[in-house]
């Protein structure tokens, strides 16, 4: 069981919901973790919700603020700012509830990425059918262009060894929803095994992924696959151009 965590929490206009998630996982950290570093990227938020988090939790909760730039970039900023050994992205509504980690955990020793899962076998999902169905159509085309052997590469709940995360997400592409499926391409591509677990999903009300998401997820399945085929991606251990490079230094400052 890891007991020495970074979570990550990005959070748009999430003011509503955001406390209620943070009290959740401060309540089962107290019980199941030694450290816990807990990063909330308010990305643009126009709702207040980053001057609520700092005035409600203080430093038990860290605030980092960026201009709104999207899902993904909002998770890269976390992660190039964590300090723990290990990092979990989990979303602000904390669809999947916090006592999933514990699942995941039980396989950190077995490869350094470990995903949640919507749809492998024997998941236990409380969704939408509209959602399934919109989600099962991209899995296909996520699998067919990028990466294939996921049953599900969207579900915003994966521990990463640090490390890892770092060097992936200082060279992946994509700012938006997108990102998940880049940066398991990447692992791959850098040699990092990856294990699927099913997890127990609840929908939430007020989610802020629309139907229009799932299509530029689909815009972005098929760039990621452009960059493959035009050699954007640099091999492992590759030095990155200077424009990179001066981007990953910012991220970690």
């Amino acid at each position: 069981m890891i007991r020495d965590l970074t979570i990550v929490l990005p959070a748009y206009n999430e003011a509503l919901r955001i406390e209620a998630t943070i009290d959740k996982i401060l309540a089962w950290s107290a019980t199941h973790l030694d450290q816990l570093e807990l990063l909330v990227v308010d990305d643009g938020s126009s709702d207040g919700t980053g001057d609520l988090v700092e005035r409600k939790y203080g430093s038990r909760v860290k605030v980092l603020r960026r201009p709104n730039g999207g899902k993904g970039a909002a998770v890269r900023t976390g992660v190039m700012a964590a300090t723990r050994p290990w990092i979990l992205f989990a979303d602000a509504d904390l669809a999947i509830p916090i006592r999933e980690l514990e699942k995941l955990s039980l396989h950190s020793d077995e490869a350094p990425i470990v995903i949640g899962s919507k749809r492998a076998p024997g998941n236990d999902i409380v969704y939408p059918k509209f959602r399934l169905f919109l989600g099962a159509i991209g899995g296909l085309l996520i699998s067919a262009l990028v990466v294939p052997g996921f049953h599900d590469t969207q579900c915003g709940f994966k521990l990463y060894r640090t490390d890892v995360a770092q060097e992936l997400f200082a060279v992946n592409k994509l700012d938006g929803f997108g990102f998940d499926f880049e940066v398991l391409y990447l692992a791959r591509r850098y040699g990092h095994r990856a294990i699927e677990i099913p997890v127990r999903v609840e929908h939430q009300l007020g989610s802020t992924v629309r139907a229009v998401s799932y299509v530029r997820v689909l815009r972005e399945a098929f760039q990621v696959f452009w960059n493959k085929l035009t050699g954007v991606y640099p091999k492992r251990g590759q030095q990155p151009k200077p424009g990179q490079q001066s981007r990953i230094e910012s991220l970690r400052r």
